[in-house]
């Protein structure tokens, strides 16, 4: 393992760290261990071992996915995420970090592709610098693939209602499971928040790339000052 890697994601913004909350999950985890770190950007990720970004450049090796840069970090570095946590402790961050990761991360993406309202604005952000003809091209394709991709995963089959009544009962869990410790198993910030703040911190504090449960996490106050505790946690001074 090299001494610094370099973290290869989306573009970074002056709101939140990220656009994408698993590009906000991998850097934290890179904090998280105390690795030093390079940012470099891209912004069409088809080049990547996976087709999606975040990836970690570690040397000539290229781990894409932020649970396989975790496992990298992990095996390569030697850091042991979560060792603060006993082993029930350990079984439930695991499911929460997969309740919003694979659940209340796609109703995100639901709302930010799909509702007509803010469909325009994600379409703008992706798309709106690319040369004729490809900024009239390009959406569509791309839209069509998210659409697959909802649909594959099941989340797409649901009306837009269902699926915000679904994203709501994982915001209650969250919320239900922070109580009012300062991170969702205590003191010290585990894996589960670098999944949850990705995702929140995109919910309470976007509005480039809007979306319904936006309104939805302002009926959690308490949700709404953890992302404010995460963000001088990890980021300090830079993001309110």
């Amino acid at each position: 393992m090299t001494d610094k890697l370099t973290l290869l994601q989306f573009r970074t913004t002056e709101e939140v760290p990220n656009f994408s909350p698993f590009c906000v999950k991998a850097e934290v985890l890179l904090k998280m261990a105390g690795i030093s770190y390079n940012i470099e950007d891209i912004d069409d990720p088809r080049g990547m071992p996976k087709g999606k970004a975040p990836v970690v450049r570690d040397g000539n090796e290229l781990i894409a996915d932020s649970e396989f840069i975790k496992g990298h970090i992990e095996t390569a570095k030697g850091f042991t995420f979560d060792a603060h946590l006993s082993a029930e402790e350990k079984a439930q961050c695991h499911a929460f970090t997969k309740l919003i990761d694979e659940r209340l991360y796609w109703a995100l993406v639901y709302d930010r592709w799909i509702d007509e309202n803010n469909w325009p604005h994600t379409k703008e952000f992706w798309f709106g610098s690319m040369p004729f003809p490809l900024k009239h091209i390009v959406p569509g394709v791309a839209l069509k693939s998210v659409k697959q991709n909802l649909n594959g995963h099941g989340i797409g089959r649901h009306t837009h209602d269902e699926i915000h009544a679904l994203a709501k009962s994982d915001l209650d869990a969250i919320a239900a499971q922070l109580g009012d410790k300062p991170f969702l198993f205590g003191d010290k910030p585990s894996t589960a928040d670098a999944s949850a703040y990705g995702v929140l911190v995109n919910l309470a504090q976007t509005t480039a790339l809007p979306a319904k449960l936006a309104d939805t996490i302002k009926e959690y106050p308490s949700l709404l000052e953890y992302v404010k505790r995460c963000n001088e946690h990890w980021y300090p001074g830079k993001y309110h």
